[in-house]
This record gives C-alpha cells, structure tokens and sequence, in this order.
C-alpha cells in the first residue's frame, strides 16, 4: 500500500512540474547567454563579444577572449569564421557566406541567440575582422598517398 501511495505521490508531483515549467525557447534568453563555457558575462552587453569568442575559439582551437579584436583592421570582404563588425561593442559571427552580397551571421543579445541572413542593402557589417587563417581562393585538391588510396 505505502508503494501505491509513494507512486501516486511522485506522479502528481510530476504532472505539476510538466504542467508548471516555463516555457523556454531553444537557444534564447539570458540563460544561453550565461553558459557560453567558461564566457560568463557582466552585462548584457558583453553578451555578443563572449559569443563571438567562443565561436572563434572553437573554431580555430585557441584561446580568444571578449574584446580582443579591438583595434584590428577592418576587411571588407567576408569570410566564414570571420568576425563581422556593425560598431561600437556590436559583433556577430560570420556562419557561411552565401554570395558577394549575403552571408549568414549569428548573434547572441541579452534576450535572444539569433541566426540570420543579412544582405548589402539591409543589415550589412561596417567590415570583417580574420580571426584566423586566412580563407584561400584556391580549391583544395586531395592527397595522393602513392597507392592510389584517398584518405
């Protein structure tokens, strides 16, 4: 009996807590924000720069922090892992270049983790900042290893 009544208890509890957790989109709010591994922000503001460097981290396998970029040319041409600059402390970073005139960007505000197309006439960066490498024009061409085999 006292199983029956230790069950009935937990389903309750948890048909309330199904019925009473909020409503948290996917990649949005300030709770995203504040786990960027190990880029924990002060101010919402400081939300767009920790992501940018997470991302470049990530990508080039280094250490890049917030605001490191400052100072650093402006390219005007983009590039994917780049770091777009709309000014002030506005970053966001360069997912995919879609045409000469549109790349698709990421962003992180205090309120929401966008991912959007921008175009020259709508949206487009003052510049674009490499983080690394710099991209080749070139296409790659695979490796011959001697024995005919592609690894």
């Amino acid at each position: 009996m006292t199983r029956w009544i230790a069950l009935a208890v937990l389903a309750a509890v948890g048909a309330t807590l199904l019925l009473t957790w909020p409503d948290v989109k996917e990649e949005t709010g300030p709770q995203k924000a504040a786990s960027l591994y190990g880029f924990n922000c002060k101010a919402p503001c400081a939300y767009g720069p920790s992501w940018v460097a997470y991302r470049v981290s990530k990508l080039y396998a280094t250490d890049v922090k917030p605001g490191s970029w400052a100072g650093k040319p402006l390219n005007p041409t983009p590039a994917i892992g780049a770091i777009a600059s709309f000014g002030g402390d506005r970053v966001a970073f360069v997912e995919d270049v879609l045409s000469d005139d549109a790349i698709e960007i990421t962003e992180l505000s205090a309120k929401t983790f966008t991912r959007r197309t921008v175009t020259r006439g709508n949206g487009w960066p003052r510049g674009f900042i490499l983080a690394g490498p710099r991209p080749s024009t070139k296409p790659t061409t695979p490796l011959d290893d001697g024995g005919g085999a592609l690894i």
